[in-house]
């Protein structure tokens, strides 16, 4: 018989009371990497092996890095920014090194001791430098950790904006029973069963969610008032918000760097850790954690092979990096990660195989329906076979797999150190590389541009690429105000000229350029350079540095004729140089170099 009205409420907080008591107070968190160590050891690595740094400190006379504290101001914060925030700095992990200093109630009264203004920054505010931010923003994605929902993608359609499970299918009772107990799922949500079942927004709809406070969308948005807000705190609290949003999409897309992700494999998470029936997780998670924590990834690079890769955008967008293809044709990084690696809970299930087939035969037979790529299937067998253990070897010869063969004749399939140490070999780096990409991405390269100060122009050569190409030129006062003084559209693939740029500055004043386009691919660009008062080139950055000679060691004596000659040359080719320099200068300028114009 239906329970209806007071004694169904009743039988309901029963029921719930019930779920907490039996529910473990230690029951660990289900990730993909682990947020704390191996998420922000590969974010540290990615902003260091980036450009970021470099194009920072050229764009801003050397005032700004990746090091400089940057302030949030929690009165400017919308109301799920503020939850977020709040969240995330109570819950970060001390050893992390992103609890932001300061903060609502950081700073007392004048009449407090001393000692409890040790965290105090300046009212409200909260300072971190900038990595720090985009750190911050790592663990913020995972809260609550629910969160991890949207890092799962289809399988069959990267671009589906929902996702369901497969493999090893678990009910839907038991899948919402462990989001409550393992990843921050509510209790409310289990017991009215409109918890996680099995599936949900997939990555491809988190990319383009305007709504989501850690979305690309509202990382941009952020980043164009970092550059455009009149006032300097606000344009700071903007680019600590897109660092923070940066952050998110490093998560992100660093969790499809993980098999059971990229396959929508949910019964993965929660594997048997330990004998304890609540120490569930990934054991390619704790794996990482435990073997290489956050500062020793097994990541070894040189650094010419860091320099040669800094500043390259190898896809045309962020959704090509992580959902689509690269330039030179290779897979995304979702792709990547679901056709060559296998995830626990998408193993071929036990099976009878004639000991009489083939290796190749044998190994066929379990690869069926795997969802590899044809690639890895090619000459892929058994080894050793026929026996009772072994490994699924690809053509080649990396572990895909582990099998064992039971009492009964089957053959068993499931993952071991072996296997997992490939994954994390082959992996990590892949996930590294598109994590620096994203940065840079986010964060590009300025054209070459041909500055004439005095002359207030412009000309530069501007990328086919680019869509609806602005120019937009500010003044700025020596306290840091803005004000547009003018905009101009722009040509791509086009020589460009821009002429009218502001000539009479206040004392300390400055030209601050901001270019604002969109790549074919959907993402936004946004450049910002302020203009010293002598500049008269902005380079791209990083400029290509060759390395440097070996010193010839000559005789005495020896070449003194040859070097007179050379010098005596070059001093003719710079005084030609200084000729057509003033010949070329600009008529309505009405300046002329001290240094080169005649005496008189």
């Amino acid at each position: 018989m239906r329970r209806t009205g007071k004694r169904a409420l009743t039988f309901g907080a029963l029921v719930g009371c019930v779920a907490l008591a039996l529910a473990p107070p230690t029951a660990p968190e289900a990730h993909a990497w682990d947020p704390s160590t191996t998420h922000l050891g590969l974010t540290d690595r990615a902003a260091l092996e980036s450009a970021v740094h470099l194009r920072w400190m050229a764009s801003s006379e050397f005032q700004r890095g990746l090091f400089t504290a940057l302030r949030v101001d929690p009165d400017r914060l919308r109301r799920d920014e503020w939850r977020l925030f709040m969240q995330t700095a109570s819950n970060a992990h001390a050893s992390s090194g992103v609890r932001p200093l300061g903060g609502p109630g950081a700073c007392p009264g004048a009449d407090a001791p001393p000692v409890t203004s040790r965290y105090c920054v300046e009212g409200d505010l909260w300072q971190l430098s900038a990595l720090q931010w985009l750190e911050f923003g790592v663990l913020a994605e995972l809260t609550p950790p629910a969160r991890e929902v949207h890092h799962f993608v289809d399988p069959d359609n990267r671009d589906a904006p929902r996702w369901r499970a497969r493999g090893e299918a678990l009910p839907p009772l038991v899948l919402r029973s462990r989001q409550t107990r393992h990843n921050g799922g509510s209790t409310a949500e289990q017991l009215t069963r409109t918890g996680f079942a099995g599936d949900g927004p997939s990555a491809a709809a988190w990319l383009a969610d305007d709504g989501d406070p850690l979305a690309p969308a509202r990382m941009f948005e952020h980043l164009e008032l970092a550059y455009l807000a009149a006032d300097a705190d606000a344009r700071d609290h903007h680019l600590a918000l897109a660092l923070v949003c940066a952050g998110a999409l490093l998560h992100v897309g660093q969790n499809l760097a993980v098999p059971a992700h990229a396959r929508a494999d949910v019964a993965a998470f929660f594997r048997n850790l330990s004998h304890h029936r609540a120490d569930r997780g990934l054991p390619l998670q704790e794996l990482a954690r435990l073997r290489y924590g956050r500062s020793d990834l097994p990541i070894v690079r040189s650094a010419a092979e860091v320099a040669a890769q800094r500043g390259t955008l190898p896809a045309a967008s962020l959704h090509d990096l992580l959902l689509g293809r690269l330039r030179d044709g290779d897979a995304g990084l979702a792709e990547y990660t679901r056709a060559r690696f296998l995830s626990s809970g998408t193993l071929p299930p036990p099976m009878a195989i004639d000991l009489e087939q083939s290796d190749t035969d044998a190994a066929a037979t379990l690869l069926e329906g795997s969802m590899l790529d044809p690639a890895e299937l090619v000459g892929a067998h058994l080894s050793p076979w026929p026996a009772d253990r072994g490994y699924v070897l690809s053509g080649a010869g990396r572990p895909l797999m582990a099998f064992a063969t039971d009492e009964d004749g089957f053959v068993r399939a499931f993952l071991d150190d072996a296997v997992y140490d490939d994954q994390l070999l082959r992996l990590l780096p892949r996930a590294l590389d598109t994590s620096r990409a994203m940065l840079d991405a986010i964060f590009p390269a300025w054209p070459q541009i041909q500055v004439r100060m005095g002359a207030g122009t412009l000309e530069f050569e501007l990328d086919a690429a680019l869509e609806s190409p602005e120019l937009l030129v500010l003044t700025q006062t020596a306290d840091g105000k803005r004000a547009i003084a003018m905009k101009v559209t722009l040509l791509p693939g086009k020589r460009n000229r821009v002429r009218g740029l502001p000539t009479e500055l206040p004392k300390d004043g400055r030209l601050v350029l901001v270019l604002r386009a969109q790549r074919k691919g959907g993402d936004p660009v946004l450049l910002e350079h302020v203009l010293a008062p002598d500049a008269a080139e902005i380079k791209p950055m990083p400029a290509q540095v060759s390395a440097a000679p070996e010193p010839a060691e000559a005789a005495a004596g020896e070449d003194d004729d040859e070097d007179a000659e050379e010098d005596a040359e070059e001093d003719a080719e710079d005084a030609e140089e200084d000729e057509e320099d003033a010949e070329d200068a600009p008529a309505e300028s009405g300046t002329s170099d001290p240094e080169t114009a005649p005496a008189g």
